[in-house]
């Protein structure tokens, strides 16, 4: 069954997975609140798609989780499904890596999702909802250059599968998208190499939403993905192959960036 006439919010709606989400959720008569950082893109958004509503927060700042469910329980008292969609790479060494960046990046990534889930839990303990986190393939499937990135999506994935050991977790589902043709390389970095293999956005939101309304804990966007675990699993051989040729990549990268 089709998801219609939800109450949906999307974090990290100005761009990427979380625009064509809006795009595609809100031609299903779903009400929409579209939450991001970037305010200009953000009221382009709301621009081409008038029947949202927008909302400018930053989302590194656990406080302002806050002011979103506030949000919430005034204008519609419940949510149906939250997509927790916002958050970003850095590439590169992670000895090159601040510490308040590579905290910056942890807070977003994986504290901000397990928090908006604590508040769903205690905000509507009379309403049923369902969580969407955006995972990331690198859980399974590490990369050069992608350490503190493939660090804090991990971290959400065994957040995730404990809670469904502990047999309460219907609620909560993670998508683990592998490279999507978005702006993310382009914030990850300067002039970064893209990972094999590469996705288009629709493609993703497709099905993810899919997915959703199926009830899924587990959404895997690419089957070009799962056929690799596979394959790898058959043949070992194949993964320090593929990460051989990243680390090549990762290696041209940083010559060219060092120059």
């Amino acid at each position: 069954m089709p998801i219609h006439n939800q109450n949906i919010v999307i974090t990290g709606a100005a761009s990427g997975i979380g625009k064509e989400l809006v795009a595609q959720l809100s031609a299903l008569d779903n009400c929409i609140l579209a939450v991001d950082i970037d305010l200009e893109n953000l009221q382009e958004l709301k621009h081409k798609y008038p029947e949202i509503e927008s909302l400018c927060l930053d989302l590194t700042h656990i406080d302002n989780l806050t002011e979103l469910f506030t949000w919430i329980n005034i204008n519609w008292k419940k949510v149906d499904i939250i997509f927790a969609n916002a958050g970003y790479a850095k590439y590169g060494s992670w000895k090159d890596l601040a510490a308040d960046e590579f905290e910056k990046l942890l807070r977003i990534n994986t504290l901000i999702p397990i928090e908006t889930a604590k508040l769903l839990g205690k905000t509507q303990p009379d309403y049923s909802f369902r969580l969407v986190i955006t995972a990331s393939a690198m859980s399974f499937w590490h990369i050069p250059g992608y350490a503190a990135y493939a660090a804090s999506k991990a971290a959400l994935h065994q957040f995730a599968e404990t809670i469904w050991s502990e047999g309460d977790g219907n609620w909560l589902t993670l998508v683990y998208p592998i490279a999507t043709k978005t702006q993310f390389f382009e914030k990850a970095g300067h002039s970064i190499p893209k990972a094999f293999p590469v996705q288009s956005v629709e493609a993703v939101a497709k099905i993810m939403i899919r997915g959703v309304a199926k009830g899924k804990t587990r959404i895997f966007p690419s089957r070009t993905f799962r056929i690799i675990q596979l394959v790898n699993r058959i043949l070992p051989v194949f993964k320090p192959i593929y990460l051989r040729l990243e680390r090549s990549k990762f290696e041209n990268w940083t010559y060219k960036t060092k120059k």
